[in-house]
């Protein structure tokens, strides 16, 4: 979908609405109209990726953002004044009045180790370019002060409650005209020294397996909550299926074709962490426990908050058993992921396989904090173990 295309082709004064899901910019508006998403993501590389050219222009229910730029880059331009509601940014805007000043929040707030069962506090200072609400849903978590003013701010966090050997993983959204997401992480335990006022400095990584508490701010699933993925449509997870679901794979067979799931945990270049992060018929179940197969059926059920930390993405690929020239994805009509939690969430339909053996269904990622599913459709006629050794995975 170009949406420069739908912009186009609509009226002025007129609405494009757009479906959930990510499409790339520049998108510029160059009449007056309302552009609004669901769940919908515009990016571009660098420069901004919405541009404005025209009055009497609403932006509505995105979210913009700079993949490759800093948080610096201007995200949203606009030439005239310019209508905004709940419009997420990841980068700078500009022609916005005072919502052009500085935003200096770090992306991620890391407290380091904290004293579990505890109530524990840390400072930071923060810069905002308007009046901004900090919102947090975690009943673990609190802000003071909860309203910031325009320009820099003492920034109090308490956090309480949280057991021993448990990461913290928060999302916090800070509310003015734009809305702006930064993460909150730290590790609960009994040996550390509770933290009074602790002053923050920089970001850390968290770097092991304790068991993690995600704390979200963004929008709880809904159970109407429901989408067809197109080959290479990419959607966050969160407001669809949260961090918990399950994988069924479902096709009409000419045959009596066996088809596979293998799940291959990735780290951030892409390989696998060892032999042992090939999840399929030989191994049902991940050493993190964050993946598990399910021979009985042949689903596949993930826990993205259990799964090693340096999992980075979560490829689910299924491969046709002692494959062919006959035996192969050329004997199978629709084949088809749902993505599930209590019905199907997310579903996506492979219709451009003929005679490979293999296929890569979807990707699972972590982009920015922030795990999403791709549908990637692409098949192999080399086969399962081709695709392992593009992994790092040796296989006979």
């Amino acid at each position: 979908m170009d949406v420069n295309e739908l912009i186009a082709g609509a009226a002025p004064g007129g609405s494009v609405m757009l479906p959930s899901g990510e499409f790339e910019g520049p998108v510029v508006i160059d009449k007056p109209l309302r552009l609004s998403g669901q769940n919908t993501t515009i990016w571009a590389r660098n420069g901004a990726a919405v541009r404005v050219r025209s009055n009497g222009v609403t932006l509505e229910n995105l979210r913009v953002e700079i993949t490759d730029g800093g948080e610096c880059d201007t995200a949203v331009e606009a030439d005239f004044l310019t209508a905004v509601k709940n419009v997420e940014v990841l980068g700078s805007v500009r022609g916005f009045g005072a919502a052009d000043g500085k935003f200096d929040v770090p992306k991620t707030i890391a407290l380091g180790e904290f004293l579990a069962d505890a109530e524990n506090s840390f400072t930071l200072s923060v810069t905002v370019p308007e009046q901004t609400e900090i919102r947090c849903s975690a009943r673990e978590v609190r802000f003071s002060p909860e309203v910031l003013k325009a320009g820099e701010n003492k920034l109090s966090v308490y956090v309480s409650g949280i057991s021993a050997q448990t990461v913290l993983y928060a999302e916090i959204l800070f509310v003015s005209t734009f809305t702006r997401r930064i993460y909150l992480t730290g590790k609960a335990s009994r040996t550390a020294e509770k933290a009074d006022l602790r002053e923050i400095f920089a970001e850390r990584r968290q770097s092991d397996k304790s068991d993690v508490i995600c704390l979200t701010a963004a929008r709880a699933p809904e159970k109407g909550d429901k989408i067809a993925l197109r080959k290479g449509q990419r959607v966050a997870l969160l407001p669809y299926v949260g961090s918990r679901f399950s994988v069924y794979f479902g096709c009409a067979k000419k045959c009596a074709a066996d088809i596979d799931p293998y799940v291959f945990l990735l780290d951030k270049d892409g390989k696998a962490l060892g032999n042992e992060s090939l999840i399929f018929f030989g191994k049902e179940r991940s050493d993190c426990g964050g993946v598990r197969y399910f021979p009985d059926d042949g689903h596949i059920e993930i826990d993205l908050s259990a799964v090693d930390y340096r999992v980075e993405k979560i490829t689910l690929a299924y491969a046709v058993y002692a494959a062919d020239s006959v035996n192969n994805f050329s004997a199978v009509s629709s084949p088809k992921i749902s993505v599930c939690t209590d019905t199907e969430r997310i579903s996506f339909v492979m219709d451009e396989l003929t005679s490979e053996s293999c296929a890569v269904a979807a990707e699972f990622y972590l982009y920015k904090g922030e795990w999403k599913i791709s549908a990637v459709g692409a098949g192999y006629i080399s086969g399962i173990a081709r695709l392992c050794n593009s992994f790092g995975i040796d296989v006979e």
